[in-house]
């Protein structure tokens, strides 16, 4: 079983962002051990591929279930609460991807918080809030967006933190919070 550890505190405060704090553990699950409900939306939205990895992913507060996956050279994250019943679905994107008008609005919260940054992660935020899982399928195939969320390296005064950040379609920030800083830092700047 593999366990990962990965720790969030958030300091940075926003008038509109909420900012949270959270530790997250994620293992590894077999089939057997999620939910009977998770299966089926999974097979729908995950156009019914046979190799998803399953995760059980603990808050402190919180149980959720995470299935990955990969469908046409993309990465899928497709999550749960505890009780099966679908939340949201996240799809790797890059940031050509993202319409101009968010894009600058990204970039100029990211300019705000430090002098230099890296963004190394993107993904697509689909919600599942009162929506079928065909809904949700028809939203990714007509790239109806509803976030983005993002995975940013900051450096300031030889300081590098790592924030994850949501920002909504148009790409005003949500919320944020900090990301366990990895060993390897000094490789990104």
């Amino acid at each position: 079983m593999l366990i990962f550890m990965v720790l969030a505190f958030a300091k940075a405060e926003f008038t509109k962002a909420q900012s949270t704090e959270k530790i997250e553990k994620e293992e590894k699950i077999t089939l057997d051990l999620i939910p009977k409900s998770m299966e089926k939306a999974v097979v729908e939205i995950g156009y019914a591929r046979k190799k998803v990895r399953y995760y059980r992913e603990t808050d402190g507060e919180k149980v959720s279930y995470e299935a990955k996956l990969r469908y046409r050279g993309k990465k899928y994250s497709i999550e749960f609460n505890e009780n099966g019943i679908l939340e949201d679905v996240e799809i790797d994107t890059h940031k050509r991807k993202i319409s101009k008008e968010a894009l600058l609005n990204i970039e100029s919260v990211l300019d705000t918080m430090a002098r230099k940054y890296l963004i190394e992660k993107i993904q697509e935020q689909y919600l599942a809030k009162h929506k079928t899982t065909t809904q949700i399928k028809e939203n990714i195939s007509n790239n109806k967006i509803d976030n983005y969320e993002l995975i940013v390296a900051f450096k300031d005064k030889r300081t590098i933190y790592r924030k994850e950040m949501l920002f909504d379609k148009k790409g005003n920030l949500i919320s944020l919070r900090d990301v366990k800083r990895l060993e390897y830092d000094f490789l990104l700047f």
